[in-house]
């Protein structure tokens, strides 16, 4: 009887034991996308000048050379124009598995954790993708490196 009880028991934790993981996994996956928003709000906002977004948004893992930092800055910049011309409302915001298989095959993850990559689309049209590590933005370069394969570049 005790042991019936247990295997019971067992069984529950076995089925709860998914569950648990996956609403981590979520919780996680919604932070994530709110600090992408908050990312792109400060963008949208022209009184927050663009290093200081550089500054709380971006992890620099290289040496901030005068070329590096002038480099993200205009990028940057372009990434805001580009975002201040669309209507806010209509940014979508997809993890990398979100999208088909045909829009993502032609990426490189070179061991990056596909979880943390997003993209931002207006229409069906890619405004920025981005890739997030420790916590903040580590690339928001996706570049060809040759054989139809594109990467992140990090900084």
């Amino acid at each position: 009887m005790i042991s019936t009880f247990f295997r019971k028991i067992g069984i529950i934790i076995l089925l709860l034991i998914p569950n648990i993981m996956f609403a981590q996994e979520n919780k996680y996956a919604e932070e994530q996308v709110t600090y992408i928003k908050k990312f792109t709000d400060d963008l949208n906002d022209t009184t927050v000048a663009t290093d200081v977004i550089l500054s709380q948004y971006i992890v620099i893992s290289n040496e901030l050379t005068d070329e590096l930092f002038d480099y993200l800055k205009a990028s940057l910049d372009e990434i805001r124009l580009n975002i201040q011309m669309k209507d806010k409302s209509q940014i979508q915001y997809f993890n990398y598995f979100d999208l088909q298989k045909k829009e993502t095959r032609d990426i490189d993850l070179e061991g990056k954790n596909p979880n943390n990559i997003y993209f931002l689309k207006v229409k069906d049209r890619l405004i920025v993708a981005l890739y997030l590590d420790n916590e903040k933005i580590a690339s928001f370069t996706l570049v060809s490196k040759g054989n139809n394969l594109a990467h992140f570049v990090t900084y």
